[in-house]
């Protein structure tokens, strides 16, 4: 069995703990109640440092998403990706309204990390308004995506979406992300 534990700063949907303190609560929890389970931590994880960070916190591996999502290999439209490369973590918000407006029916308690737009500039901050208006934007929606119009439709990222400044391989992220934390474990702290 495995467990992710998936801090707010991951891109789509979560919940409001943040990866550094929640993975370790996790991994002090399974390691008194279900030692074998395996846990993946993520959140924010882009690189070597993210992946050292993570083992370093009691994680036996990550979860890896924005990094991923921005790969040669990923189905995730260009245009998308190259929102992405000019964006920092900065660029993104959190909000309960986007699902709402489109009519997906998402517990309240998690929200939904993107990358800002016109239309998330409009509702942030409107979550109350946008649930009483639940699916009002569905059509006009489903219409921009058709369009690939990314003033309306949202792009999701997580808050490391900072570090995406290439559109690589899966490979060669696997491969850079262990070298990376591989030698930074190695290291140890800088002195």
């Amino acid at each position: 069995a495995a467990i992710v534990a998936q801090g707010t700063e991951a891109g789509g949907h979560g919940a409001a703990r943040s990866t550094l303190p929640f993975v370790p609560e996790v991994a002090d929890y399974l390691a008194r109640v279900s030692p074998e389970t395996i846990l993946l931590a993520a959140g924010g994880i882009a690189d070597g440092r993210g992946l050292a960070a993570a083992l370093m916190l009691g994680a036996d591996g990550a979860v890896v998403g924005t990094r991923f999502w921005s790969t040669l290999e990923a189905l995730t439209p260009p245009a998308m990706v190259e929102r992405a490369i000019g964006a920092t973590g900065d660029d993104t918000v959190r909000t309960t309204a986007i699902d709402a407006l489109r009519g997906v029916p998402w517990p309240g308690e998690f929200s939904f990390r993107v990358l800002a737009n016109e239309l998330t500039d409009d509702w942030v901050g409107r979550e109350a308004e946008a649930a009483r208006d639940f699916g009002a934007l569905a059509g006009s929606y489903a219409d921009a995506r058709n369009r690939g119009d990314l003033a309306i439709v949202v792009t999701v990222a997580g808050e490391c979406v900072g570090l995406v400044r290439d559109r690589p391989t899966a490979t060669s992220v696997v491969e850079s992300m262990v070298a990376e934390a591989q030698a930074l474990i190695a290291r140890g702290p800088r002195a």
